[in-house]
C-alpha cells in the first residue's frame, strides 16, 4: 500500500480522505461498504496520476462484494490499462462484461470498437459498436453509431452510413448529434440532394456544437457559390457572417469574391472562385493524414522527425535554471532556408516562366512566414549531415520522432489555420501562458497541421511529392513476410508497393489540380490587364486578392534540386507586429508552438557523431515512455 506521505500536490481535505477510506475494511465494514471505499480510493489515485495504485486498489474488489461495483472497477481497470497502451488487456477485460450490465457493456462495447479500429479491424469493431445499444448508455450509442457511419463511408456505403447517422437523436448526445448532421449534410450533396442537405446544415445550432456549426456554415456558402443549380450569394454571405472565430482566411477570401460576384461587370469573380476552390482543394490532398492506411497495418504516416542539434534538444527537454518549463518548440523565419527560390517558385510556374529565374530575397513585412520542417524519413545520413551540427561538426545531431497528437488533425474544423490575417490575429491560433511568479504572459500558437512540400522542377513537367523512402519500409519489418496469393512476399515490399499506389494517385490529384490552378490563374491575369485600363484601382484589388489566396501555397512549392530532403512543412503566416513574434536580434526571429515535446515524443535517434549524449537524453527521458536508439547509418567520424 502506498503511503499518503509518498503522494504530491494534495490538499488536506483530500489527505483527511484518503487515511479515512483506508481504515475501510472488510472486519470493520461490509463488502459492499469496503468495495465502495476502494472504488473512491481508485478515483483519487488516478486523479493525481497514480495510475498503478488505482488498479491496485480496484483489483481488490470483487465479485461477490457488489455486482455493480466490482464490473465499475473492471472497466476502469481496463481504461487506465489503454491508457498505459496494455491494449490486450484492457480488450480482455472489457471482452469479459457481460451484457446484462446494460450501461457499463454499453461503454465497454464503444471502447473495444475505438481500438479495433485503431488496429485497423474493422470488421471487429463495426460488430462491437454494432452492439452498443441506446437503453444502455445513450451518449456511448450516439458514438458508435457516428464511428460506424464514418467507416462505412470509407467502404464506400453511403445509405448505411446515412441510416446510421439519421439513428442518433439530439436527446443521446447534443454534441455528437450535431457533428452527425453535418456529416448527414455531406452525404446528402454527395448523392446530388444540395437542397436537402442546405437545410440538414442550416438547423445546426451553436450551442449543440460550435465545430458542427462553423463547418456546416462554410458548407452553406461553398455550395451556395458553386453550385449552378442552388446558387445564392446572398445566402453565402450570409452564412460567413455567422462563423465564429474560425475559416479566417476562407472568410477573408470569399467575402471579397461574393462582393465581386455581386458588383463587378466582368465575369472574374467566376475565375477567382475557381483559384479558391483549387487552391483549398491542393492543401487537402497535400496535408499529412497521419490515420491513413494502405493495408490493414498501422496508418502508414503515423510519426514525423524533426531534426535538430544536442543543446537544442536539451533546451526541448530540460528546465533551465530559473524557467518553470522546457523551451518551447519554434517555427523560426522563412529568411533561414537554404532554397532561394523559396515563396517565387509557384508564381513562376503559374506564370509558365522556366528560364533565366531569378531568386532575389524578398521580404514582406505585412505577411511574414514562419516554418518548422520534419520527414517521414527518421534515421537519414543525408539529414543528419545538414541539420543539427553541434559546433559545424557533421552527424552530431538528434532526430526528434514525434507521434500524431503534436499536430493538428488532419480534418480540422478552424479552416485553414496557419494564415493569420492582421484583422484576424487577436482571435484565433494563441494561448497565453502565465507562470506562477507572475512574468509576463507569453503567447504561443496554437496546434497546427503538416503539409508534405511538392518538389518542381522549373524547366521541365517533373513533379514530386514528399513522402517515405523504400529503406524505411525495410526497416520497419526487416524479415517478416505476408501471405498471398503467389505465396509468401516480403512484407517490406509488399508494404511499399501500396504505399507507391497511394502516393501515385496523390500525385495524380496534385497534377490535375495544379493544371486546373494554373489555368485559373493565367485567365485572371488576362482579364485583369483589360480591367486595368478601364478601372485601375479595381485591377489593383483583384492582385491583392489573387496573391492572398495563392498564399496557403507559396511556401509548400520547392525546387527539385532539394527532392532528398522529402521535407513536410508546419506553416505559421502572420505580420510582424503581432505579439506572439519574437525576436532575438541578429539572430533568431520566431513564434512558439504550444504543444509540448516531451509529452509527444515517441522516439529518439542519435546521429553517429553524438553518441556521448545518449546517457544525458535516457537521464531526460526516464519518467517516458520514448525510446532511444543510435542511428543505424555508418559514418567515419573526421
Amino acid at each position: 500500500m502506498m503511503s499518503i506521505d509518498d503522494i504530491e500536490g494534495l490538499d488536506e481535505i483530500t489527505r483527511k480522505e484518503i487515511e479515512e477510506l483506508q481504515k475501510v475494511t472488510r472486519k470493520s465494514e461490509s463488502d459492499k461498504q469496503f468495495s465502495l471505499a476502494q472504488r473512491k480510493l481508485a478515483e483519487i489515485f488516478y486523479k493525481h496520476g497514480l495510475l498503478d495504485e488505482a488498479v491496485r486498489v480496484s483489483k481488490l474488489i470483487e465479485p461477490q462484494d457488489n455486482r455493480e461495483h466490482y464490473k465499475k472497477a473492471q472497466y476502469n481497470i481496463a481504461a487506465v490499462y489503454e491508457e498505459q497502451d496494455k491494449t490486450k488487456e484492457a480488450l480482455k477485460i472489457w471482452s469479459e462484461i457481460e451484457a446484462d450490465s446494460s450501461e457499463i457493456y454499453s461503454r465497454a462495447q464503444y471502447n473495444i470498437g475505438s481500438i479495433k479500429n485503431d488496429l485497423g479491424e474493422f470488421k471487429e469493431a463495426k460488430k462491437a459498436w454494432g452492439k452498443v445499444k441506446k437503453n444502455g448508455s445513450p451518449e456511448a450509442y450516439a458514438r458508435a453509431q457516428y464511428n460506424l457511419a464514418s467507416r462505412l463511408v470509407k467502404e464506400g456505403q453511403e445509405d448505411n452510413a446515412i441510416q446510421a447517422w439519421r439513428n442518433i437523436e439530439k436527446k443521446d448526445a447534443l454534441e455528437i448529434y450535431a457533428l452527425a448532421q453535418f456529416n448527414l449534410g455531406v452525404s446528402l450533396n454527395i448523392k446530388d440532394s444540395t437542397y436537402e442537405a442546405l437545410e440538414t446544415w442550416e438547423k445546426i445550432e451553436a450551442k449543440d456544437s460550435l465545430e458542427a456549426f462553423n463547418r456546416a456554415q462554410y458548407n452553406i456558402c461553398t455550395v451556395s457559390l458553386e453550385n449552378t443549380q442552388y446558387q445564392d450569394i446572398n445566402r453565402a454571405e450570409n452564412a460567413l457572417k455567422k462563423i465564429v472565430n474560425g475559416y479566417q482566411y476562407e472568410k477573408r477570401c470569399l467575402e471579397k469574391i461574393c462582393r465581386l460576384l455581386k458588383t463587378s461587370s466582368t465575369d472574374i469573380g467566376k475565375y477567382l472562385l475557381l483559384l479558391f476552390i483549387h487552391t483549398t482543394e491542393i492543401i487537402e490532398i497535400l496535408k499529412v493524414d497521419f490515420s491513413h492506411r494502405v493495408t490493414d497495418n498501422k496508418p502508414v504516416e503515423r510519426k514525423l522527425a524533426h531534426y535538430t542539434g544536442t543543446d537544442t534538444t536539451n533546451k526541448l527537454l530540460d528546465i533551465e535554471k530559473g524557467k518553470e518549463q522546457p523551451s518551447s518548440f519554434r517555427l523560426n523565419t522563412i529568411n533561414n532556408v537554404n532554397d532561394p527560390s523559396e515563396g517565387k517558385l509557384l508564381l513562376n510556374y503559374l506564370k509558365g516562366i522556366k528560364e533565366g529565374l531569378s531568386y532575389n530575397s524578398q521580404f514582406d513585412e505585412d505577411l511574414h512566414a514562419f516554418i518548422s520542417c520534419f520527414t517521414f524519413n527518421h534515421d537519414s545520413l543525408n539529414q543528419f549531415r545538414l541539420y543539427g551540427k553541434q559546433d559545424n561538426k557533421e552527424a552530431s545531431g538528434i532526430s526528434l520522432v514525434f507521434n500524431q497528437k503534436f499536430f493538428q488533425k488532419h480534418d480540422s474544423t478552424a479552416g485553414l489555420s496557419y494564415v493569420a490575417f492582421e484583422d484576424s490575429l487577436q482571435k484565433i491560433n494563441v494561448t497565453s501562458i502565465q507562470g506562477s511568479t507572475g512574468e509576463k504572459a507569453v503567447e504561443r500558437i496554437n496546434k497546427q497541421p503538416v503539409m508534405r512540400c511538392v518538389y518542381l522542377d522549373p524547366t521541365s513537367d517533373y513533379i514530386h511529392l514528399a513522402q517515405r523512402n523504400r529503406l524505411t519500409f525495410f526497416r520497419e519489418f526487416n524479415n517478416e513476410t505476408v501471405q498471398v496469393k503467389s505465396g509468401q512476399i516480403s512484407k517490406a515490399e509488399y508494404e511499399w508497393e501500396r504505399y507507391q499506389n497511394f502516393i501515385d494517385k496523390k500525385t495524380e490529384d496534385f497534377r490535375s489540380v495544379f493544371i486546373d490552378l494554373q489555368s485559373d490563374y493565367r485567365t485572371i491575369t488576362e482579364k485583369v490587364i483589360e480591367i486595368e485600363k478601364k478601372n485601375a484601382s479595381l485591377s489593383g484589388k483583384i492582385e491583392v486578392l489573387l496573391n492572398e489566396i495563392l498564399l496557403p501555397l507559396k511556401y509548400l512549392i520547392k525546387h527539385s534540386a532539394f527532392q532528398e530532403e522529402q521535407e513536410c512543412r508546419m506553416v505559421y503566416m502572420t505580420s510582424l507586429d503581432d505579439k506572439k513574434v519574437k525576436m532575438e536580434f541578429g539572430r533568431f526571429l520566431y513564434v512558439e508552438y504550444e504543444p509540448k515535446v516531451k509529452a509527444h515524443l515517441d522516439k529518439i535517434y542519435i546521429a553517429p557523431a553524438a553518441t556521448q549524449y545518449q546517457p544525458y537524453l535516457a537521464k531526460l527521458l526516464c519518467d517516458t515512455n520514448v525510446k532511444i536508439e543510435l542511428s543505424n547509418n555508418p559514418y567515419r567520424q573526421t
